[in-house]
């Protein structure tokens, strides 16, 4: 299992290179540079995670990576310095699948890498006629396409994920920690707002179809195809 970091020469960077090795991931090392697009090319990966210097803003190779052909479809995991919700967001609108702020715990580190491999691997495993329909909105599970009025919406696979998973299930009401555990194989001890964030972002990138996510206060969400008004 390769994956690659495209990283600043840093200390902390070393320790995420040793947390991966002592799970025994096979790990390749890019600098961050001008050329790290070209280099990524050339590499096999299974999971990119980028550390960018503190200074300098993800958005613009992570639209880079997802321009790319060959690297489009690899699952990216950011690493940034800790920041309000909209830097958070905007690198999850540029491309990333999950994104993690400094400083973190090797184990929850670990946690990420686990989840967003294995969901990577869930591509080929449905039968190729699955189709997931509500409403106007119409999810692919095997080529993870999505359309909303008839118009192709671009989603992070986090964001299928997340919301194959509340349609799936119906209007029934999915406590936060459920779907933290099941999309993001967080312990039910950790405090995070990855789950709201995402939520956020899928209502902007579905539009009027955004109204069939249920926000259900102090519980979870909910996913109802009737629904005509987005609830906040």
């Amino acid at each position: 299992m390769l994956i690659t970091i495209a990283r600043e020469d840093c200390p902390f960077c070393a320790q995420i290179e040793k947390a991966l090795a002592s799970q025994q991931y096979q790990v390749n090392s890019v600098p961050w540079s001008s050329r790290m697009l070209q280099t990524l090319e050339d590499c096999p990966h299974q999971l990119l995670v980028l550390v960018p210097p503190l200074a300098q803003s993800p958005v613009k190779p992570l639209r880079e990576l997802r321009a790319n052909k060959r690297l489009s479809r690899v699952p990216i995991l950011c690493i940034g310095p800790k920041t309000e919700g909209p830097g958070v967001i905007a690198a999850l609108e540029a491309g990333a699948d999950d994104f993690i702020s400094r400083p973190f715990s090797p184990q929850i580190f670990l946690a990420r890498v686990r989840t967003l491999l294995r969901r990577a691997s869930w591509g080929g495993s449905a039968p190729a006629d699955t189709v997931l329909k509500a409403g106007n909105l119409e999810l692919e599970l095997v080529t993870r396409r999505v359309t909303a009025q008839g118009k192709p919406v671009n989603l992070t696979r986090l964001e299928f994920d997340l919301i194959a998973y509340l349609l799936r299930h119906g209007e029934r009401v999915h406590k936060r920690r459920d779907i933290l555990e099941a999309i993001w194989d967080y312990p039910d001890d950790v405090e995070t707002r990855t789950l709201d964030k995402h939520v956020e972002t899928l209502r902007k990138k579905l539009g009027p179809a955004s109204a069939m996510i249920q926000t259900v206060h102090g519980v979870g969400y909910s996913f109802n195809s009737l629904s005509s008004n987005p609830v906040r």
